[in-house]
Formats: C-alpha cells, sequence, structure tokens
C-alpha cells in the first residue's frame, strides 16, 4: 500500500519517519549474513522531507584482531584475541601452537607461552611473547600481530590441549595437594593470567608445609614475580589451607644454547663459606641486591650472608640466570645482570652480588 501510494506522495497522511526506521531495521534484520549496504548517491526523499539512513552494517569475514598489552614483566607482551561476537568462533589449539614455532623463529623473539582458552567458559586464547634483550616493542610488536592476525578461525573449536595453559600437574593426588590445586586455578591463576603469565602446582610436601610452582609466561624472569609469589600467592593459601608455611618457585629445566652470548643461563650455587671476603666487597662498594624487588641488601642483613659463590659471565649477556642450590633447594631468578653493574647507575666495582637466601649470595663479574 506504501509502496504504491506514499512513495509517489498521493496519501493524505505519509507515516511518520520512525516508521520508516521501523522498516528498515526489520529489514536489515532479515538480510542473510555477510550482507553490506552500499549506498549508490543520495537517499530519496520520502514523505515531509524524511531522509532515512541506511544503517551501516560491516561484513565479516572471518578474520581475527589481537590486542597486544604491556605485563608486569617489560621484556613480555601478551596478544589475546578479540573477535567481533562471541560465537564467531576461535582459535584452534593446533593453529596456535603452529604459530608458536613462527613466532620463535622471529629475530628478537626469545620465549612464546600460549594459552588456548576454554571454549566452554569463553575463555579467549591469549600468547605471552618474551623479547630479547635490546629489542625494541615498536619493531617486534608489528611482526607478531602479523604473524597471529593471519591465523584462521574455527566456528567449532576443539577442547583445550593439556600442555597449552591449562592446569598441568605431573601428580595426581588427593587431600591437601587437591585442595592447593583447586584454590590456585580459581583465586589465584585468574589474576596471574590477565598479567600474561601462568603457575602450575609441581609439588606438596606436607612434613615441611612448602608448595612448589612452575612459573610460566610473563612471570618466568619478572622481576615481581616474589612480590607475587611471597604477597599475593602465599597469603591467599594460607588463607583456605592454613597447613601452607611458605611458596617456591622451580624454573623449568633450561638448555644452554652456547652459540648465543644473550641465552638465559642456569646456575647452581654451591657456596664457600667466606665472610671476610663478603664483607671486603662490601666495603669495597661492590653492591649487594635482593632477588626481592631488586632491592638492596645493607646493614643487619648484610652482615648475616656468610657464603658465596662466584659467577664470571665472560663476555655473555644472559637476560635471565637462573640460581638453583643443592643444599637448600633454593631457586632463584636473577633478572638483568648487566644492569645491576652498570656504572651510569652508581656501581664504581664493576660487578655485584646478589642474595638468594638469609646466608648466600652469587658474586657476579663480567
Amino acid at each position: 500500500y506504501y509502496s504504491s501510494s506514499v512513495f509517489a506522495g498521493f496519501h493524505p497522511h505519509p507515516p511518520s519517519a520512525a516508521f520508516f526506521a521501523m522498516l528498515l531495521c526489520a529489514a536489515a534484520v532479515r538480510r542473510p549474513a555477510g550482507f553490506v549496504a552500499v549506498a549508490h548517491g543520495p537517499a530519496p526523499r520520502i514523505g515531509r522531507g524524511f531522509r532515512p539512513t541506511l544503517p551501516c552494517t560491516r561484513a565479516f569475514s572471518g578474520t581475527v584482531s589481537w590486542s597486544g598489552m604491556p605485563t608486569p614483566n617489560p621484556d613480555v607482551r601478551k596478544f589475546e584475541l578479540t573477535t567481533e561476537t562471541p560465537s564467531a568462533g576461535t582459535i584452534s589449539a593446533a593453529h596456535l601452537l603452529g604459530a608458536k614455532g613462527r613466532l620463535l623463529e622471529l629475530d628478537g623473539v626469545s620465549d612464546v607461552f600460549v594459552v588456548t582458552g576454554a571454549s566452554s567458559s569463553g575463555a579467549a586464547p591469549w600468547v605471552s611473547v618474551t623479547r630479547r634483550r635490546g629489542e625494541s616493542w615498536d619493531t617486534l610488536d608489528p611482526r607478531v600481530q602479523e604473524i597471529l592476525g593471519s591465523l584462521p578461525l574455527d566456528a567449532s573449536p576443539e577442547a583445550p590441549a593439556a600442555d597449552s595453559g591449562g592446569p598441568s600437574t605431573p601428580h595426581l593426588e588427593g587431600g591437601t595437594f587437591a585442595e592447593i590445586e583447586e584454590i590456585l586455578s580459581h583465586r589465584v591463576r585468574p589474576s596471574v593470567q590477565a598479567d600474561g603469565g601462568d603457575v602450575v602446582l609441581l609439588r606438596w610436601e606436607p612434613s615441611t608445609g612448602e608448595v612448589v610452582l612452575r612459573l610460566q609466561g610473563a612471570c618466568r624472569g619478572c622481576p615481581q614475580s616474589q612480590v607475587t609469589l611471597q604477597e599475593t600467592i602465599l597469603r591467599t593459601l594460607q588463607h583456605y589451607v592454613p597447613q601452607v608455611r611458605r611458596v617456591s618457585a622451580e624454573e623449568e629445566e633450561l638448555v644452554v644454547d652456547g652459540s648465543n652470548p644473550n641465552a638465559d643461563l642456569p646456575w647452581e650455587h654451591k657456596g664457600e663459606p667466606d665472610p671476610t671476603g663478603i664483607r671486603e666487597l662490601a666495603a669495597a662498594g661492590t653492591p649487594f641486591f635482593s632477588t626481592f624487588a631488586g632491592m638492596k641488601v645493607e646493614g643487619p642483613k648484610l652482615r648475616r650472608v656468610q657464603f658465596v659463590s662466584r659467577l664470571e659471565l665472560k663476555g655473555r649477556t644472559p637476560e635471565h640466570i637462573f640460581v638453583s642450590c643443592p643444599e637448600c633447594k633454593a631457586r632463584r631468578t636473577i633478572e638483568d645482570p648487566q644492569d645491576l653493574m652498570r656504572k651510569d647507575k652508581g656501581n664504581a666495582a664493576g660487578n655485584a652480588a646478589v642474595v638468594i637466601c638469609p646466608s648466600c649470595c652469587v658474586l657476579i663479574s663480567p
């Protein structure tokens, strides 16, 4: 009726603009998926000067975008999948793990951690990329985005792989172990994953009350990891499981790349008693640092240090030194040892010592 009379201008009472807007919205709803309305020239005048504007409809082509964001670890960025609609699909685990290999081949990338997400909970997949020393995010970020942006969406993704970011433990135990794992999964891991990291429960030692975790993603080598362990994870676990007395982190087995001077370096601390030598180093200006947020150790705390192991870098410039002590089972990460020895930051001695426990330190020399 309206197409024959109103549009021709014969109807004495043309419908209102709101009526035509309703018709246009209804027509847009009935359009098939993928339809894009293209306007050819100005829209015709209808009724009393009303010029309808067609709604802007964007076609979904199956491509994806990733949002990159910084993490507490300056050498790691988190890239999270973003899609136009929750029902658009996600990236399959196979494609994500394939992208991991391509990312590791990029110049400037030293590590990649992949979480495939959970289709049942609607969690989006994400990737943490660790850069090498001296690499700029301004040049690395676009290359990472290019690889991730080329991944296709899967409308029916498979369940996440067990080794792709979900809680993966080497032991299946009940009792306290299971209770700790549940608390980590629901109370700790969501906030840690939001910053591009993850934690995995390795062991529970009932005799000592120690929880041993593995740090992954942005947590690995992060200068704030000790803060997370002691201030967040330990307090949370102790609130729900009073038997927990301490929390420690164990690094993954590290394969040393002898051809790469910037490769991370493992160091087994075998401390030798030398309290006099330690006092002489401090008197000569050698700074002593803590692995806890890089704070300096001075005064009574420094006087408690009695044992030292000596590490000579011999021209190597590792981004991280992973220290393990066979005596006390302590495992520590020394972040950016070159930064501790910089003269422009007040270190005139040319070396630095890092206290790994109340009585032990590692002396690092170029």
